[in-house]
C-alpha cells in the first residue's frame, strides 16, 4: 500500500528486530517488540502517544520520497551508512542524526503533525553537515547526557536551532 493511502497505523509483534530498536513501520503495520506499544497503537485510529505520533511522520516521510516505501527505506539506509562514523561518538549516534529520526523526535509531540499529507522537514535536517552532526554528537556527550537530558530534548532545542540558524 502506497504510503499516501495510509490514514491509520496497525501494529504486530515483531519477529525479529535489531537490538535498541523498538519498532519498524512498514505499509502502515507497525512491527513492534513490546505487546504494550501494540495495544497503544491498535486501541484506537486516533493518535494517542508520542510513539504512534513518531511511526506515523515515518510514514508521511515516505509520502514525500515519491510515495514509496522501497526510496524512503533506501533514503534512510544511505543516512544510515553516512553517519556509520560518527560510531566513535556512541553506537547509536549514526541512527540518531538520520534525518528522518531527526524531525520525527522533533514533531512527535505534535500529534497533528502527520495528519495533512507528506512531511518535509526532514530535508532540513539533511543539509546538516558531517562535521556538525559531530560537533553536535560531541556537544551532546559532553554536556547533556551527563546532565541527564535526552536526546530528544537534545534535538528540539539544539540541533533544531542549528538549522534555523544556518
Amino acid at each position: 500500500m502506497k504510503p499516501s493511502k495510509i490514514k491509520a497505523l496497525k501494529a504486530k509483534k515483531a519477529l525479529l528486530l535489531f537490538p535498541g530498536i523498538r519498532a519498524l513501520t512498514w505499509k502502515g503495520t507497525v512491527y513492534c517488540k513490546r505487546k504494550s506499544d501494540i495495544e497503544l497503537i491498535n486501541a484506537t485510529d486516533d493518535i494517542t502517544s508520542d510513539f504512534e505520533c513518531h511511526e506515523l511522520i515515518h510514514v508521511r516521510q515516505a509520502e514525500s520520497t515519491k510515495d514509496s516505501w522501497f526510496r524512503f527505506y533506501a533514503l534512510y539506509l544511505w543516512y544510515w551508512i553516512i553517519n556509520l562514523p560518527l560510531v566513535i561518538t556512541g553506537i547509536r549516534i549514526p541512527y540518531y542524526f538520520i534525518p528522518f529520526e531527526l524531525e520525527a523526535i522533533n514533531n512527535e509531540m505534535f500529534r497533528k503533525y502527520p495528519t495533512n499529507g507528506p512531511v518535509y522537514q526532514w530535508k532540513d535536517f539533511k543539509r546538516i553537515k558531517f562535521k556538525d552532526k559531530y560537533k553536535l554528537a560531541r556537544r551532546y556527550n559532553n554536556l547533556y547526557k551527563p546532565k541527564m537530558i535526552s536526546f530528544k530534548e537534545f534535538v528540539r532545542t539544539v540541533v533544531r536551532l542549528s538549522i534555523e540558524n544556518g
